[in-house]
């Protein structure tokens, strides 16, 4: 059985708020799914699909698309949610300047808000990076992080997953390592600790390289997988455990639901 570390349930692309998905979770051999918000609305949504459904579990917090919308009363929100005991992380949030149109300061203001929360919480934080390795290593080298973190949807350089790690983070993959081309992500997948390691799909996003061009969901966490396997030399099983062992330290609220 396989946890799905980051998807998005609720993303209207479904079209049922993941029903069909969560149906199938026994069938796809899904232990869990992390519901994962990226506003106000969406981790709302996290919180009711994963009191609403054994094996879903959630996350609140302010993707890097909208920093400007991260105020004191949305983190006082938060802060009530994150105590409910299915929400097992805040995030995602993060750096992202794929596009010519963010501004950075406001970005920094809305990661550092929401860091001071995940502190007060005490909760683990999910890391949304996108070419921002710079701002996220100006941002951490100086801060703690007691309860760790995940470095989501990872596409960075092998120095950058070797620094992530040192401040206690873990490295998850996605659809993208079975792109032909991925090849630094590729070196990235074989040389990061197995005791490091988480894998997800990010659905309805980013999906596998047999289903490009589709519609991401999280039962292709197994091809994920296997292409690690197939990549590190080992066997699916191998992966599985591991990754399956790190959500659920990474992630501790998750044994408190056994």
């Amino acid at each position: 059985m396989l946890i799905d570390s980051h998807a998005h349930l609720y993303d209207e692309k479904y079209g049922d708020g993941g029903a069909a998905i969560i149906a199938d979770m026994q069938k796809d051999r899904l232990e869990a799914i992390v519901c994962v918000g990226c506003d106000e609305e969406s981790s709302k949504r996290c919180v009711a699909l994963a009191e609403n459904n054994d094996g879903v579990y959630a996350s609140v917090g302010v993707h890097p698309y909208y920093p400007e919308t991260v105020t004191p009363a949305l983190m006082d929100k938060f802060a009530e949610l994150a105590v409910r005991d299915k929400v097992v992380a805040i995030g995602e949030f993060g750096f992202d300047y794929h596009h010519d149109t963010f501004d950075r300061a406001a970005q920094m203001n809305a990661v550092v808000a929401q860091y001071v929360l995940a502190r007060a919480v005490e909760l683990p934080m999910i890391f949304h990076v996108r070419e921002g390795a710079g701002d996220f290593y100006e941002f951490a080298k100086d801060r703690e992080f007691p309860q760790g973190g995940v470095m989501h949807c990872f596409s960075g350089s092998v120095e950058t997953a070797e620094f992530c790690i040192k401040k206690g983070m873990y490295i998850s993959f996605a659809g993208k390592i079975t792109y032909r081309n991925a090849k630094n992500l590729a070196e990235v997948a074989k040389r990061v600790p197995l005791d490091r390691l988480l894998i997800e799909t990010d659905s309805p996003y980013l999906p596998p390289a047999i289903a490009l061009g589709g519609l991401n969901c999280p039962k292709y966490v197994a091809l994920v997988r296997d292409k690690i396997a197939e990549l590190r030399g080992v066997s699916p099983a191998e992966i599985e455990d591991a990754s399956n062992e790190n959500a659920k330290k990474l992630f501790f609220k998750m044994r408190r639901d056994r």
